[in-house]
């Protein structure tokens, strides 16, 4: 067993490449998906438990908050948490939601921090074309994220903003369903792309190799963006909207961690 553990939570890659470079910098570190696992009590001994996962509707996924609900911390009393939100500007209390989460199993969110990445929610709007130039800027941004962590540093979550509350009790209720709006054209090519990167299985292929949504959607576009012939989009709206995911992460990564069989980490 490793001494460190990341659970991620990722649809475009952003927060995966947070994970790996973190599980770099602390070294005998696993990575292991929020998205698909089922297995909720963690096994002890660990000296850094991390989360790290994106921001919607101004809070955490539901996948996430559902995962770390579930999750039986009581034999990591002693280690350190943390957690990264990697966000397209708006944090909302997705930070102030962990540390209470935690807080209800008796453990401490020591330290927190949010990161601004490259926002992609395409249906909603088209990519920019400054890829590149927010790439770098968020590679600076998260080096004193890094080392805060490598060194262990603690800081304070501010209070719940009630505003942004609000509005993610309003907006994280919609996308299970959204997925019905959404459609496969003829440029398929029946590669299966789709179902591999979906973090929350979703995505199934029926008889001729055509996916088909099973409306327990998360809304991480994992499967728009990552369709290599554009053949997935939201109703008319996307077809002629830029693609994005991150440069550094490909689709064989999110495969091999939707996939990972994490049964010797997690006990049934």
């Amino acid at each position: 067993m490793n001494k460190n553990i990341i659970f991620v939570f990722t649809g475009t890659g952003n927060s995966l490449k947070v994970a790996k470079d973190i599980a770099a910098a602390l070294g005998d570190c696993d990575i292991i998906s929020m998205g698909r696992e089922t297995r909720y009590d963690l096994i002890g001994g660990y000296e850094t438990i991390g989360f790290v996962f994106p921001t919607y509707y101004r809070g955490e996924p539901r996948k996430v908050r559902e995962f770390i609900t579930r999750l039986d911390l009581q034999r990591n009393k002693n280690a350190y948490y943390y957690a990264v939100t990697t966000t397209g500007r708006y944090e909302g209390n997705t930070l102030r939601h962990i540390k209470k989460l935690l807080k209800r199993k008796g453990m401490t969110l020591n330290y927190a921090k949010a990161l601004d990445m490259f926002s992609n929610y395409v249906i909603a709007y088209d990519m920019r074309d400054t890829v590149e130039e927010e790439t770098k800027k968020s590679e600076i941004d998260f080096e004193p994220i890094l080392r805060a962590i490598k060194n262990r540093e603690i800081n304070q979550v501010p209070g719940i903003k009630p505003i942004e509350e609000i509005a993610y009790r309003v907006w994280i209720k919609l996308p299970s369903n959204i997925d019905k709006n959404y459609t496969v054209s003829d440029d398929c090519i029946k590669c299966g792309i789709c179902e591999k990167v979906c973090p929350v299985g979703n995505i199934g292929l029926n008889e001729a190799g055509i996916p088909y949504f099973k409306h327990n959607c998360e809304q991480c576009m994992a499967c728009i963006q990552f369709c290599p012939k554009k053949a997935i989009n939201y109703k008319d709206k996307t077809q002629n909207r830029k693609r994005y995911t991150h440069p550094a992460i490909k689709y064989t990564d999110l495969w091999a961690l939707n996939s990972k069989d994490n049964s010797k980490i997690m006990d049934s």
